[in-house]
Protein backbone atom coordinates (compact mmCIF):
# COMPACT_ATOMS: atom_id res chain seq x y z
CA UNK A 1 0.00 0.00 0.00
CA UNK A 2 1.17 3.28 -0.74
CA UNK A 3 1.02 6.42 1.48
CA UNK A 4 1.98 9.58 0.54
CA UNK A 5 3.41 12.23 2.69
CA UNK A 6 0.73 13.71 4.17
CA UNK A 7 -0.74 10.10 5.23
CA UNK A 8 2.07 9.29 6.11
CA UNK A 9 2.92 12.04 8.78
CA UNK A 10 -0.69 11.46 10.48
CA UNK A 11 0.07 7.60 10.88
CA UNK A 12 3.71 8.77 12.97
CA UNK A 13 1.05 11.04 14.87
CA UNK A 14 -1.30 8.53 15.44
CA UNK A 15 1.21 5.74 16.31
CA UNK A 16 3.43 7.88 18.79
CA UNK A 17 0.23 9.37 20.29
CA UNK A 18 -0.95 5.49 20.67
CA UNK A 19 2.39 4.79 22.40
CA UNK A 20 1.96 7.44 25.11
CA UNK A 21 -1.74 6.12 26.10
CA UNK A 22 0.02 2.18 26.41
CA UNK A 23 2.62 3.58 28.21
CA UNK A 24 0.98 4.98 30.81
CA UNK A 25 -1.61 2.12 30.83
CA UNK A 26 1.30 0.13 31.26
CA UNK A 27 2.90 2.03 34.18
CA UNK A 28 -0.54 1.45 35.87
CA UNK A 29 -0.49 -1.94 35.25
CA UNK A 30 3.19 -2.37 36.74
CA UNK A 31 2.56 -0.38 39.82
CA UNK A 32 0.06 -3.00 40.77
CA UNK A 33 1.47 -6.40 39.22
CA UNK A 34 4.40 -5.63 38.13
CA UNK A 35 6.48 -3.41 41.16
CA UNK A 36 9.89 -4.42 40.14
CA UNK A 37 9.15 -2.97 36.55
CA UNK A 38 9.42 0.43 38.35
CA UNK A 39 12.08 0.39 40.87
CA UNK A 40 15.46 1.87 40.36
CA UNK A 41 18.52 3.29 42.37
CA UNK A 42 17.42 3.32 46.15
CA UNK A 43 13.83 2.03 45.47
CA UNK A 44 15.84 -1.06 43.81
CA UNK A 45 15.42 -4.21 46.23
CA UNK A 46 16.85 -7.26 44.47
CA UNK A 47 15.65 -10.42 45.30
CA UNK A 48 18.11 -14.06 44.93
CA UNK A 49 17.13 -15.70 41.73
CA UNK A 50 16.90 -19.27 42.41
CA UNK A 51 18.27 -21.88 40.08
CA UNK A 52 14.61 -23.04 39.66
CA UNK A 53 13.65 -19.85 38.49
CA UNK A 54 11.83 -19.60 35.23
CA UNK A 55 13.06 -18.05 31.99
CA UNK A 56 10.37 -16.01 32.10
CA UNK A 57 11.27 -14.78 35.87
CA UNK A 58 14.70 -13.84 35.06
CA UNK A 59 13.81 -11.77 32.11
CA UNK A 60 11.43 -10.08 34.17
CA UNK A 61 13.95 -9.32 36.63
CA UNK A 62 16.77 -8.78 34.40
CA UNK A 63 18.29 -5.06 35.31
CA UNK A 64 21.18 -2.72 34.03
CA UNK A 65 23.03 0.12 35.49
CA UNK A 66 22.00 3.06 36.36
CA UNK A 67 24.72 4.67 35.05
CA UNK A 68 22.91 3.74 31.55
CA UNK A 69 20.68 7.03 32.41
CA UNK A 70 23.57 8.50 30.13
CA UNK A 71 22.45 6.92 27.18
CA UNK A 72 19.18 9.01 27.26
CA UNK A 73 21.38 11.90 26.87
CA UNK A 74 23.55 11.08 24.36
CA UNK A 75 20.39 10.27 22.40
CA UNK A 76 18.83 13.44 23.08
CA UNK A 77 21.65 15.53 22.90
CA UNK A 78 22.66 13.80 19.13
CA UNK A 79 18.95 14.46 17.81
CA UNK A 80 18.82 18.11 19.07
CA UNK A 81 21.85 18.43 17.53
CA UNK A 82 20.51 17.45 14.09
CA UNK A 83 17.56 18.94 14.58
CA UNK A 84 19.40 22.27 15.37
CA UNK A 85 21.01 21.93 11.85
CA UNK A 86 17.99 21.81 9.93
CA UNK A 87 16.08 24.40 12.50
CA UNK A 88 18.42 26.54 14.15
CA UNK A 89 16.48 29.81 14.54
CA UNK A 90 13.80 28.14 16.61
CA UNK A 91 14.59 28.80 20.07
CA UNK A 92 12.44 25.46 21.24
CA UNK A 93 15.23 23.79 19.67
CA UNK A 94 18.09 25.55 21.79
CA UNK A 95 15.71 25.04 24.84
CA UNK A 96 15.77 20.93 24.68
CA UNK A 97 19.53 20.88 23.04
CA UNK A 98 20.49 23.04 26.09
CA UNK A 99 17.96 20.69 28.67
CA UNK A 100 19.60 17.27 27.02
CA UNK A 101 23.10 18.29 27.30
CA UNK A 102 23.10 19.93 30.96
CA UNK A 103 21.56 16.31 31.80
CA UNK A 104 24.08 14.32 30.20
CA UNK A 105 26.66 16.65 32.26
CA UNK A 106 24.94 16.19 35.41
CA UNK A 107 24.95 11.84 34.77
CA UNK A 108 28.58 11.74 32.98
CA UNK A 109 29.94 14.37 36.03
CA UNK A 110 27.87 15.05 39.01
CA UNK A 111 25.47 12.18 39.75
CA UNK A 112 27.70 9.27 40.68
CA UNK A 113 25.92 5.72 40.66
CA UNK A 114 27.97 2.79 42.35
CA UNK A 115 27.41 -0.95 41.10
CA UNK A 116 24.38 -1.35 43.24
CA UNK A 117 22.47 1.42 41.13
CA UNK A 118 20.24 -0.56 38.92
CA UNK A 119 17.43 -0.03 36.55
CA UNK A 120 14.53 -2.68 35.37
CA UNK A 121 15.83 -3.28 31.65
CA UNK A 122 11.99 -1.71 30.66
CA UNK A 123 12.75 1.51 32.46
CA UNK A 124 16.05 1.95 30.50
CA UNK A 125 14.07 1.18 27.18
CA UNK A 126 10.84 3.41 28.31
CA UNK A 127 13.63 6.14 28.64
CA UNK A 128 14.85 5.64 24.73
CA UNK A 129 11.59 5.72 23.81
CA UNK A 130 10.78 8.78 25.73
CA UNK A 131 13.75 11.17 24.36
CA UNK A 132 13.32 9.15 20.58
CA UNK A 133 9.56 10.53 21.18
CA UNK A 134 10.13 14.03 22.01
CA UNK A 135 12.35 14.75 19.21
CA UNK A 136 10.30 13.56 16.73
CA UNK A 137 7.15 15.56 17.96
CA UNK A 138 9.51 18.56 17.65
CA UNK A 139 10.87 17.47 14.32
CA UNK A 140 7.75 16.89 13.01
CA UNK A 141 6.03 19.92 14.82
CA UNK A 142 8.95 22.08 13.02
CA UNK A 143 7.75 20.68 10.04
CA UNK A 144 4.27 21.28 10.28
CA UNK A 145 5.32 24.86 10.91
CA UNK A 146 3.05 25.15 13.91
CA UNK A 147 5.83 26.45 16.29
CA UNK A 148 7.03 29.78 16.33
CA UNK A 149 10.77 31.33 16.10
CA UNK A 150 10.22 33.64 19.09
CA UNK A 151 11.20 32.90 21.97
CA UNK A 152 8.82 32.98 24.87
CA UNK A 153 10.34 35.00 27.53
CA UNK A 154 7.98 33.90 30.77
CA UNK A 155 8.20 30.08 29.85
CA UNK A 156 12.21 30.54 29.22
CA UNK A 157 12.91 31.92 32.99
CA UNK A 158 10.81 29.96 34.44
CA UNK A 159 12.31 27.45 32.38
CA UNK A 160 16.12 28.56 33.52
CA UNK A 161 15.01 28.66 36.91
CA UNK A 162 13.42 24.96 37.26
CA UNK A 163 16.50 23.94 35.64
CA UNK A 164 18.58 25.90 38.16
CA UNK A 165 17.33 23.96 41.09
CA UNK A 166 17.36 20.76 39.27
CA UNK A 167 20.98 20.88 39.14
CA UNK A 168 21.46 22.43 42.72
CA UNK A 169 19.02 19.62 43.96
CA UNK A 170 21.09 16.77 42.07
CA UNK A 171 24.32 17.96 43.83
CA UNK A 172 22.92 17.59 47.32
CA UNK A 173 21.60 14.01 45.88
CA UNK A 174 25.39 13.73 44.54
CA UNK A 175 26.83 14.78 47.73
CA UNK A 176 24.66 12.45 50.21
CA UNK A 177 26.11 9.54 51.86
CA UNK A 178 24.91 6.41 50.31
CA UNK A 179 20.99 6.27 50.62
CA UNK A 180 20.88 8.71 53.41
CA UNK A 181 17.95 11.11 53.74
CA UNK A 182 18.33 14.33 52.09
CA UNK A 183 17.15 17.70 54.22
CA UNK A 184 18.51 20.61 52.06
CA UNK A 185 16.36 23.16 49.85
CA UNK A 186 12.77 21.78 49.19
CA UNK A 187 14.06 18.20 50.03
CA UNK A 188 12.56 19.53 53.86
CA UNK A 189 9.11 19.46 52.08
CA UNK A 190 8.92 17.00 49.14
CA UNK A 191 10.97 13.99 48.94
CA UNK A 192 11.72 14.67 45.06
CA UNK A 193 12.00 18.18 44.41
CA UNK A 194 14.00 17.37 41.35
CA UNK A 195 11.00 15.61 40.20
CA UNK A 196 9.19 18.70 40.28
CA UNK A 197 11.49 20.40 38.38
CA UNK A 198 11.52 18.07 35.74
CA UNK A 199 7.54 18.67 35.33
CA UNK A 200 8.17 22.57 34.90
CA UNK A 201 10.64 22.20 33.56
CA UNK A 202 8.51 20.31 30.42
CA UNK A 203 5.22 22.30 31.12
CA UNK A 204 7.10 25.23 29.66
CA UNK A 205 7.13 23.60 26.67
CA UNK A 206 3.82 23.80 26.28
CA UNK A 207 3.53 27.28 25.06
CA UNK A 208 5.55 26.37 21.96
CA UNK A 209 3.87 23.96 21.01
CA UNK A 210 0.41 22.25 22.29
CA UNK A 211 1.21 18.63 21.26
CA UNK A 212 3.82 18.57 24.26
CA UNK A 213 1.05 18.13 26.83
CA UNK A 214 1.91 14.15 25.92
CA UNK A 215 5.25 14.54 27.16
CA UNK A 216 4.00 16.72 30.23
CA UNK A 217 1.65 13.89 31.01
CA UNK A 218 3.68 11.24 30.88
CA UNK A 219 6.21 13.19 33.30
CA UNK A 220 4.00 13.81 35.53
CA UNK A 221 2.59 10.34 36.02
CA UNK A 222 5.80 8.18 35.76
CA UNK A 223 7.78 11.01 38.21
CA UNK A 224 4.33 11.09 40.70
CA UNK A 225 4.88 6.92 40.84
CA UNK A 226 8.36 7.40 41.15
CA UNK A 227 8.23 9.98 43.74
CA UNK A 228 5.61 8.26 45.56
CA UNK A 229 7.87 4.78 45.99
CA UNK A 230 10.73 6.95 46.93
CA UNK A 231 8.87 8.42 49.58
CA UNK A 232 8.28 4.86 50.93
CA UNK A 233 11.65 3.84 50.86
CA UNK A 234 12.70 7.04 53.17
CA UNK A 235 9.58 5.57 55.38
CA UNK A 236 10.74 1.88 55.81
CA UNK A 237 14.45 3.02 56.05
CA UNK A 238 13.69 6.12 58.61
CA UNK A 239 10.62 5.26 59.89
CA UNK A 240 9.41 8.85 59.18
CA UNK A 241 11.85 10.73 60.78
CA UNK A 242 12.29 14.13 59.51
CA UNK A 243 10.89 12.41 56.31
CA UNK A 244 9.08 15.03 53.87
CA UNK A 245 5.50 15.34 54.43
CA UNK A 246 5.08 14.97 50.46
CA UNK A 247 6.23 13.28 47.72
CA UNK A 248 6.68 15.57 45.05
CA UNK A 249 3.91 18.64 44.42
CA UNK A 250 3.85 20.51 48.26
CA UNK A 251 0.64 20.11 49.58
CA UNK A 252 -0.98 18.22 47.02
CA UNK A 253 0.74 14.66 46.63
Amino acid sequence: MYFNEEQLLKYTIYAYRLSFFVGICSLFIAKSCLPEFLQYGKTYRPKENSKYSSVLERIKKFTVSKAYFSHFYYLATFLSLVTLYFYPKFPIVWIIFGHSLRRLYETLYVLHYTSNSRMNWSHYLVGIWFYSVLLLILNISLYKNSIPNTLNMNAFIIFCIASWDQYKNHVILANLVKYSLPTGRLFRLVCCPHYLDEIIIYSTLLPYEQEFYLTLVWVITSLTISALETKNYYRHKFKDNHVAPYAIIPFII
